[in-house]
């Protein structure tokens, strides 16, 4: 589903469009729901031996919220470029393929972006599953951030600073 044909293209750009949803990827994890479609735009350019892929993910997660522990729905963007070369040395070792660069054999029909996509939507997860707050006010249930954490604020005044107060106040 993710495969590209690479076999017997001219030099120039092409254009890709996935849609993608978890089983596609093998991302049925609880934590990580994604709660519709991916949006994958793939832009290869070739170049002789050399294939550039610029690829943008967008979609939504299903989260639950860390401080009420509500669903939410978390959109996220990313975007991430890989560049496959032929390796005419005839060796197939993987420890010389880098992030960015990976070297294919010069008789590869196809390139499979699936594991990088799942990669890359895995990295969008945040870390903080919460939504975005204003002035302590939850911007997805609109309750107060202090109320969810319980937080008592106690106000102490350091014992240096009594005597000015005092003074201040005659």
């Amino acid at each position: 589903m993710l495969k590209i044909h690479i076999s017997n293209l001219q030099d120039g750009e092409y254009d890709y469009e996935f849609k993608v949803n978890s089983g596609d990827i093998d991302l049925e994890d609880e934590d990580t729901a994604l709660a519709d479609d991916v949006l994958v735009k793939v832009k290869m350019y070739k170049a002789g031996n050399q294939f550039d892929f610029k690829t943008e993910l967008s979609g939504s997660f299903d989260l639950t919220c860390d401080r009420c522990t509500e669903k939410y729905k978390h959109d996220f963007k990313n975007s991430f470029e890989i560049i496959y070369k032929f390796d005419f040395s005839g060796s197939d070792d993987a420890e010389e393929n880098q992030d960015e660069i990976k070297y294919i054999l010069p008789k590869t029909g196809f390139i499979d972006l699936k594991d990088e996509i799942r990669d890359y939507i895995l990295l969008s997860v945040p870390m903080k599953k919460a939504p975005n707050e204003e002035n302590g006010i939850c911007k997805y249930c609109f309750k107060s951030i202090d109320d969810l954490l319980n937080i008592k604020r106690k106000e102490e005044i350091n014992p240096v600073w009594e005597k000015l107060i005092k003074i201040k106040k005659v």
